[in-house]
Parts: structure tokens; sequence; C-alpha cells
């Protein structure tokens, strides 16, 4: 009788002539112990010569076969990426980076920003995900500058927008209402022939939104809504900001709620189960890693795990590939998801926050060009991230983004 070892499971086997017991191990089979793995080797190569009874091989081969059973079961640890990106519906305007955009009844309105020239815009579309097409609507006013990295949020089926860079440098403050369902009508008069024009929407300044401590209005402010109730905050005016307002459409004002994390500007935000999200930017020039939740109803911020390495008493991880700048954020399903950006150099990465666990996952990169100051949006059960700029490059495309999908 022979005893040997051979790569594999622990099967006994016999060959003609004389009973051979080879007991087959894994070469990764690290779940027995390895003490007794070499043991149980030698201990086979050195009886042999014995003379072996089959009662004692059984006893050792099951207990081998129990200590080492899930080394010959398949390998579950791997973990899935997921995230599909496919080409969408181009924006049918100029190419453009810094723009706003909000959602009202499904419905995606894009506008502002700043062309390849550095010209600011003031003009908007409609972006209608059932039709998948794109629909001018009525620009912003004579008396609304155009303007780059302005804030926007919608409420009370009504778009809200402020605020931002002018054309000639001026940190702005002013802030526009935007009505969809009312038709906008003017009347042009030529040689004695009047045209009427009928465009989609209607603008309406309301109050001005709070000047900065040093007395200016601001660019690259955050926004975002929870319910009917719209929040604006933090950005530059010269200065960097920390502070965060809520505007009240029955009564047109803005109500100062504070905000306990750090100054930032080009922040971003997105809406979870009535809850805000908010989080990214900079400060002196360095990629902010606070991460931070606003809930209405208690009217208290939740310091949420940081974008950076941690290890420490209460746990390990490292989320500092999430931080980031300029970025894209959305919401989708009750998960929040961030993608492209900077930090220091153009991003492609794309993170999932679920706010039950308050951890983020890596999802399949961005398919598109790297990019700043994009727009973002979620409808349904697909994220949409489009426009922005790298260098001197503007870009006028959109990307579609199913994230439970696997890549095609």
């Amino acid at each position: 009788m022979r005893i040997g070892v051979k790569a594999g499971c622990a099967v006994p086997c016999r060959a003609l002539g004389q009973p051979h017991f080879y007991f087959l191990l894994r070469a990764n089979a690290t779940t027995l112990p390895a003490g007794l793995l070499l043991s149980a080797i030698h201990y086979f190569f050195y009886m042999k010569n014995f003379s072996l009874r089959a009662g004692r091989f059984l006893t050792l081969a099951l207990l081998l076969v129990g200590l080492g059973l899930s080394s010959c079961k398949k390998d579950d640890t791997t973990t899935t990426v997921t995230g599909n990106w496919t080409a969408g519906n181009s924006f049918p305007g100029v190419t453009r980076s810094g723009s706003v955009s909000f959602i009202i009844n499904g419905i995606a309105y894009v506008g502002t920003g700043n062309d390849v020239s550095s010209v600011r815009l003031k003009d908007f579309y409609a972006f209608d995900p059932a039709k998948g097409s794109w629909t001018q609507l009525t620009p912003m006013p004579a008396a609304a500058p155009a303007r780059y990295m302005a804030a926007a949020f919608a409420a009370n089926n009504k778009g809200y927008v402020g605020t931002g860079f002018a054309q000639d440098g001026t940190y702005l403050s002013d802030f526009w209402q935007f009505d969809p369902a009312t038709p906008t009508v003017t009347s042009t008069t030529t040689n004695g022939t009047t045209t009427t024009t009928t465009t989609i929407g209607t603008w309406t300044r309301i109050k001005d939104f709070p000047l900065t401590t040093t007395g200016t209005g601001r660019r690259g402010a955050v926004a975002g809504s929870v319910g009917n109730v719209g929040y604006v905050g933090c950005g530059f005016g010269g200065n960097y900001e920390k502070d965060m307002y809520k505007y009240d459409a029955a009564t047109n004002s803005w109500t100062d709620i504070g905000f306990p994390g750090n100054k930032r500007v080009n922040a971003s935000a997105f809406t979870l189960n009535n809850v805000m999200y908010m989080g990214f930017g900079t400060s002196n020039n360095t990629t902010d890693t606070q991460f931070w939740a606003f809930d209405p109803a208690s009217s208290t911020w939740t310091p949420k795990r940081s974008l950076a390495n941690i290890s420490n008493s209460t746990g390990s991880y490292d989320y500092s590939g999430v931080a980031r700048t300029q970025t894209a954020t959305f919401a989708v399903n009750n998960k929040g998801y961030v993608t492209v950006g900077n930090n220091g150099s153009n991003l492609l990465t794309c993170y999932e926050y679920d706010p039950a666990a308050d951890n983020w996952t890596l999802k399949n990169p961005f398919t598109g060009s790297g990019r700043s100051l994009p727009v973002a949006f979620g409808i349904g059960n697909t994220g949409y991230v489009g426009l922005g700029a790298t260098g001197a490059t503007a870009f006028d495309d959109f990307w579609n983004f199913d994230p439970n999908a696997a890549q095609q």
C-alpha cells in the first residue's frame, strides 16, 4: 500500500494491483492550519513502509477532509464592479462649463455657463428623457447678467438660479425664479410689421441672496433642495465662505441655518430620503475631505465618514479617492453618485454612496473625456453627466449611467 499527496480535494482512490491512497490537497488550501497540513504530509510519507489499517487511514482522512473542506469550495470573495456608461443626447447649445441644472417633474433644465472663449451665457434648454430630446427655453432676461458658476435648485415646481461670476468679473447676488408652465410672449416691430414670439417659461426676480461677510456676491456656491425648500451656501466672493441659507418661497426670504463645516468653493450636493448630503470642493487650493448630512426635520448637520484614508480605533477605510472638486454628483434610487472633477488632475473614477451604511463603493469609471465643472442629474433609474471642460476644450456631450448594469 502506498500513500501520497496530490493537488486537489481530499479523495481516496485505488489503482490496479494494490490500493493507493492519495490525500489530494489544493495548492491554495489556506483554510487548513499550516502545522497540521505539514504534519499530515510528513505522516503520510513516512507511513508508506508500514502496514496501515483502513480504519486508521479513514479516521485521519476524515479529519483532514473536515478541516480543509472549505478550501475545496470556490472563492467567492471577488467583488464585481458595476455601472454602465453610454453616450446620450448631446446638448444643443454651444460647448460650455460651469453651467447649472435642476429637475422639475422628471424634466431636466440646463443653462448658463462659460463657453470656450470665456463668454458668459444665459440661455436655457430642457431635456425630456422619455423623448430623448432637448427643447430651447426662454433665456434669462436682459436684467439678469450672463453668468458662470452660478447656483440652482428646484422647489414648488419652479427652478431657481442665482449668484455666479459675471462677464465683468462681478460676484453676483441676484436670484431668479423660472416657471416652466408660463410662456413668455415677446413682440417686435420692424418696418411697421409686428412679430410675436412665444417661448417656454417665464423668469421673475426674487429676493437677492445675502451678501458675503465682505459685502459681495459669490461664485461656486453649492445648492440643493429637500421637499419644497431650497438651500444655497459656501462659495467664493473674494474670500472662502462657510454658510448655508434656506429659501422660503411663501415669504420670499432667505434664512441663515448655519454650516459647521469648512469653508469651501465648488462643493456639490445630492438629496437622499429627505436628507441633503454635501461635500467636495476646495479651500485655499486644498481639496476638502469633509462630508456632511443636513436633516431639515431636525435642522441638524451630521458629519459623515471623511473622504480620506482613515485608520483608528473606530475602524479603517480609505475614501481618499472619492475626494475631489468641480465634480458631478447625482442621486438614483436612494444612492448618491460622484464622478469626474479633479484632485490635482482630471478624474474618471465613479463612486456610489450608501447613506444607510455611510460608505462609498467603487463603480465603473466614466467613459467620456475627463472634465471639470460639468452638470449632472438623476431621473428615474438613470444618472446623466455632461458639459464641462478640460483645459481649452469645452464639451457638449452627455453620458447616461445605469448603476447596476455591467459595462458594455
